[in-house]
Order: structure tokens, then C-alpha cells, then sequence
């Protein structure tokens, strides 16, 4: 039997749209770019630009922070470090979100930018499918010859766009390669390349002139088992080349981090620097000796971060509010499982729009004991509720670092809740994590040949390093006396920006 497959120029075979978003951006940009500096010619340079092109001396070498939840970038010139303006819609211009927002007509945007498009287009919106026509397969049969059969989807008829939330997490799955955007396959690498590329013609714009090189941050490790860290490497490899990302190295975070604290330290000193963002936690033990001269002597990482702990209150608190425990018809029979398993990250609760779930959902309303919670469940799928479900958790969760109990609500639809969070609980539902970085600190003491002891300082960096309990965790470990804490969100970029300077002085000696 033999199987030719004919799909249209708009299936899910066409092109190579990957390449197609690529050169899109680089043309828009280029547009916006000389819009820019036709306006600056007119008005002068801006004094950001004056400032870096006449300390930099034509050479620009840029640290980037390329992170799970956000990125940043920073410029050093020997004498002063500068942040940079990747986000001129955030509160914070020098924290951009790492999202992106591809609308139906393939126009991508990144940041806050990117989650207001999405926000507006897509939450309260009421999603229907309808069939659409992706080809032909021509099935030959040796008894019976050759047997055309015309091949629909259902998709999403009137979805504005689509968002992208945590790319960098999906370079460590080897299972996905690749997604459908509106008919067309996208590799994961391209969209992570979509994403550089932009922060870089940010970058230069701010500027005023091209990046010569940039060195960019990478976790300790990607992921625990070695296959998927190499894999998750590669990938990020390939995604640069894919932006054309100028003359690119890499350098472990934390550290980074570490540089970036060694700039200014006095004293010989062993420094551990904790660095917990959205993805991984990564350790780095170092030995510094009060003269700029530093010596890395060991790293370790976990796969916990951020949207772990998200997860863990939506996972733990949340689910009673969707249906959790509803039974079903006079045999009482349980709702199934795996409805409420989407709900553990926000992207897999779009899954459930698809007809067969929302038929269950539906039957379950009509058949169930828990009426009111189905069809909140309802309203949270085929409403796009489930991104302001998982920002309300992020906010329940900062709030908690400093406040002993917060409110958690959603009054969105159907969805009708008010639960009280206490700090204990989401630290009993974090526990497993708590243990599981502790372990990873005492490997790399092990791995260093130093106890908690002869550690001299903690640097916390990375949004989740405020999380009381684990700075409870690292108080009790080594002294409260020696935990100090670096510029959460851009610590990171500062000390890569440090190292592009040093990698270009090596070059050019």
C-alpha cells in the first residue's frame, strides 16, 4: 500500500514558513529602523546613543539575558554599565517579557506588547472551530489501485493570534519540534529566533549602530537527564544562528552573576550564587581574590523554577473551583482525569477547546454534581481564561513573599472564586522543590570541596530567590549574615555584559 499526501499551499505542509517569519521580521524592521533614524537626524541623537557610541568606539559587545519569564540586556564599556531598553510598553523599560504574540498574518511581536495583543484579542473570546480543507491523500492499493480521500482539520475560526509563554523551557522536550501557527509548521528554534532576533534590532536601534558580538546566559543545566541538557543546548545553538545573532558565545548565569559581584568585591572570598528564575535553579560555587582574578569551582542546576511553583498552586488550590471531585450520572462515576491535567500549565489548556473535550465538558455540566464549578471549567477553556488564571497565581505568589496569607480570585465568566492562600501552604505545596534545591547546593559544596561553613557570601539573583522559604532555606544553611541579594531581573545581564567586554579586550590583544 502506498500513500501520497497533497496538501494546499496554506496546509500544514506548506513552505518553509519558519524562514518566511524570519526574513518578515528582518523587513519590517528594517522599515521601522529607518523611520527611526530619519527622525533622529532630525531631532539628534538621543543621549543614550551618543553616550555608548562614543565610549564603545564603533565596537559593540552586548551581554544578554535571555530568560524563561524575561530577558535583559547590558552594555559595559570599561568604565560604565548600561542597561538597555528592550521594552518600551513594560512598567520596567529594561525587563522585556520573553513572549511572543504571531497574529493570523504572521506579524510577530514580543514583551508586554505581546501578552496586550493576546489579552485583547483572545481573553473573553468564545472560541468555534469549523472544518477546513488541507488537501488530498491518494491511497494506492495493489488489489483495488488508487483511492483519493480529501483531508480536513478542525481549527480555531476567528483566533486573532497566537502566544508563545516560556520557549526556553521547550528547548529541553525533545518532543516538540514543532507547532502549527495558522496553518503553517513552525519549529520551536525558529520561534525562540524570532524572539533574538527582535531583542537584537532593539538593541541596535537603542544603539544607533550594529552589535559586534554578544555573550548569552544559559542555565547550569537545561534539564537533568544529559541527553535532553545537550539537546536543549543544540537547539539554543541553533536558534541564534537562525537569528543571525552576530559573533555569539555563552556563559553559565550564575556565573555571570558572579562577575557581575566580583566587579566590585573586596577581599579574597568563596561566593555562592543562587540564581532562581522562571526555569531552572542554577548554583555556582566561586573563589574570588579581592584583584578581579576569579576561579569557577563548581556549578550544578535544577530543572525548578517560577512557573514550577505556579503550577504547584494551581495544581494544589485551584482545581476544586474547575470540577475537581465531581461525579458523574447515577453511577457516580468520576470525571476524567486528564481534563483537569491540562490545567497544569496555561498553554495546554487551549487543548481542551478541541469538539470531543468541550462534548465531555458539556455531558459532565448536564450529568454532574458540581454544576457551577463544570462550567466555570467551561468558561475557563473556551474562553481563553487560563493565561489571567495563571498571572493571577504569579501575583497570588509574589504577594506571598510578603504578606503571611493573600486573597486569590478570579471573577471572570462562570468563574466565580475568592480562596484564601495562606504562606504555609503554598511552602507545604512547594516542599518536594525546597528539597530537591537543596540538594543541588550540597552537591556543588561537594563538587567545590567546601562546606556551608566556608562560604563567605550568598548572591540571590533571579525573581524566585525572594521566596521566603527558600531564603529561609539558605539562612539556615549558611547564616543569614551572609545572603545579599543582587538586582533580581538584570543582575544576570550586567555580568554577561562584563564578560562580552573581557571576551572583546582577549580578542583584540
Amino acid at each position: 500500500m502506498c500513500i501520497t499526501l497533497n496538501t494546499t499551499r496554506d496546509g500544514l505542509t506548506a513552505g518553509s514558513p519558519s524562514g518566511m517569519l524570519i526574513r518578515t521580521v528582518k523587513k519590517v524592521l528594517s522599515v521601522r529602523i529607518r523611520l527611526a533614524r530619519a527622525i533622529e537626524e532630525a531631532d539628534g541623537p538621543r543621549p543614550s546613543a551618543l553616550l555608548c557610541c562614543a565610549s564603545m568606539e564603533g565596537t559593540m559587545h552586548i551581554g544578554l539575558d535571555f530568560g524563561t519569564t524575561n530577558s535583559s540586556a547590558a552594555i559595559y564599556d570599561g568604565d560604565t554599565l548600561k542597561l538597555l531598553s528592550l521594552d518600551p510598553v513594560n512598567t520596567s523599560h529594561s525587563i522585556l517579557r520573553s513572549t511572543l504574540f504571531v497574529t493570523r498574518e504572521g506579524a510577530p511581536f514580543i514583551g508586554r506588547e505581546a501578552i496586550n495583543r493576546f489579552t485583547e484579542g483572545n481573553v473573553g473570546r468564545e472560541i468555534e472551530y469549523e472544518w477546513k480543507y488541507i488537501g488530498d491523500a491518494e491511497i494506492t492499493f495493489a488489489e483495488f489501485g488508487t483511492v483519493v480521500q480529501a483531508l480536513y482539520v478542525t481549527v480555531d475560526a476567528n483566533a486573532p493570534g497566537r502566544l508563545f509563554q516560556s520557549l526556553k523551557t521547550g528547548l529541553r522536550d525533545k518532543s516538540f519540534t514543532k507547532t502549527n501557527v495558522f496553518g503553517k509548521q513552525y519549529t520551536l528554534e525558529s520561534l525562540i529566533a524570532v524572539v533574538l532576533r527582535l531583542i537584537l534590532e532593539r538593541i541596535q536601534d537603542v544603539l544607533g549602530q550594529p552589535v559586534t558580538s554578544m555573550v548569552i546566559g544559559r542555565p547550569v543545566h537545561y534539564a537533568s537527564n544529559p541527553k535532553a541538557d545537550t539537546l536543549a543546548f543544540q537547539r539554543m545553538q541553533a536558534a541564534c544562528e537562525l537569528a543571525e545573532l552576530p559573533n555569539v558565545t555563552f556563559l553559565e548565569e550564575p556565573s555571570a552573576a558572579a562577575l557581575s559581584y566580583a566587579h566590585s568585591a573586596q577581599g579574597r572570598q568563596h561566593v555562592l550564587v543562587f540564581d532562581f528564575g522562571g526555569g531552572t535553579l542554577d548554583v555556582t560555587v566561586m573563589q574570588l581574590d579581592g584583584k578581579g582574578g576569579r576561579l569557577v569551582l563548581a556549578t550544578d542546576g535544577v530543572p525548578v523554577g517560577g512557573d514550577l511553583l505556579d503550577q504547584r498552586l494551581v495544581m494544589g488550590r485551584m482545581l476544586p473551583h474547575f470540577g475537581a471531585g465531581a461525579t458523574l450520572g447515577p453511577r457516580r462515576l468520576p470525571l476524567p482525569t486528564h481534563l483537569l491535567e491540562n490545567l497544569s500549565q496555561w498553554q495546554t489548556i487551549t487543548d481542551l477547546t478541541q469538539p470531543k473535550y468541550l462534548a465531555i465538558i458539556d455531558e459532565a455540566i448536564a450529568i454532574g454534581d458540581k454544576p457551577q464549578e463544570l462550567r466555570a471549567l467551561r468558561s475557563l477553556v473556551r474562553q481563553n481564561y487560563g493565561l489571567p488564571m495563571y498571572e493571577e497565581v504569579e501575583r497570588a505568589k509574589v504577594r506571598l513573599s510578603e504578606a503571611d496569607e493573600t486573597i486569590l480570585a478570579m471573577h471572570m465568566g462562570d468563574i466565580d472564586f475568592a480562596e484564601r492562600i495562606p504562606r504555609w501552604d503554598f511552602e507545604r505545596l512547594i516542599g518536594p522543590d525546597v528539597r530537591e534545591v537543596e540538594r543541588c547546593i550540597d552537591r556543588a559544596l561537594e563538587q567545590a570541596g567546601l562546606a556551608a561553613a566556608d562560604i563567605d557570601v550568598i548572591l540571590r539573583t533571579g525573581g524566585s530567590s525572594r521566596i521566603p522559604r527558600f531564603v529561609r532555606m539558605l539562612a539556615d544553611k549558611f547564616g543569614a549574615e551572609k545572603l545579599q541579594e543582587m538586582d533580581v531581573f538584570t543582575g544576570v545581564a550586567s555580568g554577561l555584559a562584563l564578560a562580552a567586554w573581557e571576551r572583546s579586550r582577549e580578542l583584540t590583544a
